[in-house]
């Protein structure tokens, strides 16, 4: 037999002691809402506040609103009849009902793909994650079928318990497929596409707009941009400055503009890697001095516009310091093996100058450290007419194909200017050596390991601002994080908010309260954020010491409301330790009194007195009660 269920109905009456104003503003607060909802809750009318909760869940909603000065009831909801009709489908993962089909309108969740999930954890031993009391996280899925010995199931089985390696697999993928589109698809048919290009971008802009029923500007917006240089998408621009690499950057045009154009050739020869006539002064100065040198405007803003590209990324993620070794080093690097090549293919001293070498080392160390993240090449489809209205269209790229697409295309350069059938003067083993050395540091230092990381709280981050991933795939990623660092309090946050969606979630709950006990600790002000949003779903507060410290960030931050209420829970709830609840009740008293809530002020300062008449604020209290 089903056990009952309840509601909480309000039906206009009001508590001794309240006035419909104030308690008016106490449901405003608490529930949130308008003054249409309000004006329907003080109707007389039945007015529903929960509805389907178990008894114990009904008790609690009522004894957070009876704080409001709403006296509710609590009615049982007769059990429906018996269903003739078969039961309407629902979603295995959030329980709502819809029409079957492939994917979850209201979670996401792709069927067949949690299906097979499932049927893996069954079929399966335990993971370390089922062992904590977690599910398994994005990249460590059982995921291929026990009795699947083929080497197409080993090879499936492989890339669904490393998803990293399948990542960066897809992405030499798309590296081969579009040299392959390249060299098989002939010049004018390319010349043709690129022409008609506006009319095919026109007419899908106007078919996504009839389809979404968004305007034609809307749309388009997504997938032009004015910008004529390729920069990384989703980058936050209040994350930091990249003060370095606008130094670099400034330093390179002052170098350029106001040294360069006024010495003589004789000296800038003796700067470049390696100087015309060198001494070991002068070598080891070059060594440095060749990375702030260009051989003309082209030269030096095309490497600026790369070096903003990949830089104020790269620097925002790694710190100042440690970009401004790395860029060094590189260049270093790329000069090495430039004159290295020189000498052993060509038996001549290279002499070698510009930024790009260091820029290609930064290049290597976004590979490593910015893998996951998507870079927009901006195509003109206006041809000559860009020049005068930069139109181009967004052509999204995974970072390491277009990275990689650089390497490739600097590797076929340098061994054409080794083989003898390139005979231009672009310094390829410069950009391999420099991006090679980016490589190896960020592989040294393992800058990896911190990008898996920041992928994963992306994805997570997306699953619960955006929308655009799943619930599902967000929740197996941020599993996946909390896996690898268990106190990281951004990702319990976000994980607490999916498993909280759809309302109460005694996993959600512990998180979101050990999330707000690590906040408070070091971001106090993400602490509040968070337990509005716990309370809001809860109703209820966290352990003592973090609700007695929320209570003072909130009165520090002028939110005498919700400080107020941190307080008062910690003054009715008799298992508070006492010298705690002694300053709670006092403090609440206080805070109350200058409020203008004097009655109820009167009451906790009664309540003190009473519970607490050894205490060295009792005299006080008692001269404020006579």
């Amino acid at each position: 037999m089903d056990k009952p269920r309840y509601q909480i109905v309000f039906r206009g009456f009001l508590l001794p002691g309240f006035e419909r104003g104030e308690v008016w503003n106490n449901i405003k607060n608490l529930c949130k809402y308008d003054d249409d909802t309000l004006y329907r809750f003080f109707s007389g009318e039945a007015f529903i506040l929960k509805r389907d909760l178990d008894r114990a869940t009904a008790e609690k909603y009522k004894k957070v609103l009876d704080q409001t000065g709403a006296d509710c009831d609590i009615r049982e909801v007769e059990a429906p009849p018996p269903a003739v009709e078969p039961e309407p489908f629902r979603c295995p993962k959030c329980n709502t009902e819809q029409d079957e089909g492939e994917n979850c309108i209201q979670c996401g969740v792709i069927f067949a793909k949690l299906h097979q999930q499932q049927q893996r954890q069954a079929t399966s031993s335990p993971t370390p994650a089922e062992t904590a009391g977690l599910e398994p996280a994005a990249g460590h899925l059982q995921s291929s079928d026990p009795q699947d010995d083929s080497t197409w199931g080993k090879l499936a089985a492989y890339f669904s318990d490393h998803q990293e390696q399948a990542f960066v697999l897809k992405s030499f993928a798309m590296i081969a497929a579009i040299l392959l589109f390249k060299n098989l698809i002939p010049r004018f048919f390319l010349i043709i596409l690129f022409l008609i290009s506006p009319v095919v971008l026109s007419c899908y802009v106007r078919f996504m707009a009839a389809e979404s029923g968004r305007t034609y500007f809307q749309v388009l917006r997504e997938y032009i941009t004015f910008m004529p240089v390729m920069y990384t998408e989703g980058e936050k621009k209040t994350e930091g400055l990249a003060g370095v690499t606008y130094g670099i950057i400034f330093l390179n045009i002052l170098i350029y503009y106001f040294f360069e154009k006024n010495v003589t050739i004789e000296t800038l020869d003796n700067l470049v890697f390696l100087p015309h006539d060198p001494n070991p002064l002068n070598v080891l100065i070059s060594a440095f001095s060749h990375q702030f040198l260009h051989a003309g405007p082209g030269h030096l803003w095309g490497n600026m516009l790369f070096l903003w590209a990949v830089g104020t990324v790269v620097e925002k993620r790694i710190g100042h310091r440690r970009f401004s070794i790395f860029y060094i080093l590189s260049g270093l690097a790329s000069g090495l093996l430039f004159v290295i090549i020189v000498r052993i293919f060509h038996g001549e001293t290279g002499h070698l100058l510009g930024a790009s070498g260091a820029i290609s080392g930064v290049m290597g160390i976004f590979a490593i450290r910015c893998y996951f993240k998507s870079m927009v090449f901006p195509l003109p489809i206006l041809g000559i007419f860009s020049l005068i209205l930069p139109i181009s269209l967004k052509v999204r790229l995974n970072s390491l194909v277009i990275i990689g697409l650089f390497f490739l295309a600097d590797l076929s350069g340098g061994i054409g200017q080794i083989s003898g059938s390139n005979s231009s003067n672009i310094g390829h083993w410069a950009h391999i050596g420099g991006m090679l050395g980016g490589i190896m540091l960020a592989s040294l230092f393992r800058l990896g390991e911190e990008a898996i990381d920041e992928r994963h709280m992306d994805i997570g981050t997306q699953a619960v601002e955006t929308g655009k991933v799943n619930l599902e795939e967000g929740e197996q990623s941020l599993r996946f994080t909390l896996q690898r660092n268990p106190d990281n309090a951004e990702a319990m946050l976000m994980l607490a908010q999916i498993l909280s969606k759809f309302g109460p979630n005694e996993e959600g709950e512990q998180l979101y309260r050990k999330a707000i006990r690590l906040f408070i600790e070091n971001e106090p002000i993400k602490a509040l954020f968070a337990f509005r949003e716990y309370y809001n779903i809860y109703f209820k507060g966290t352990d003592h010491p973090t609700l007695f410290r929320l209570a003072a960030t909130f009165h520090r931050e002028k939110d005498t409301e919700m400080a107020t209420r941190c307080l008062e829970m910690l003054s009715g709830d008799a298992t508070t330790p006492p010298a705690l609840r002694e300053k709670a009740m006092f403090q609440c008293a206080r805070l109350l009194e200058q409020n203008g809530f004097r009655d109820a002020a009167k009451r906790y300062y009664r309540q003190f007195v009473d519970l607490f008449p050894e205490s060295a604020m009792s005299d006080k209290v008692r001269a404020k009660l006579a």
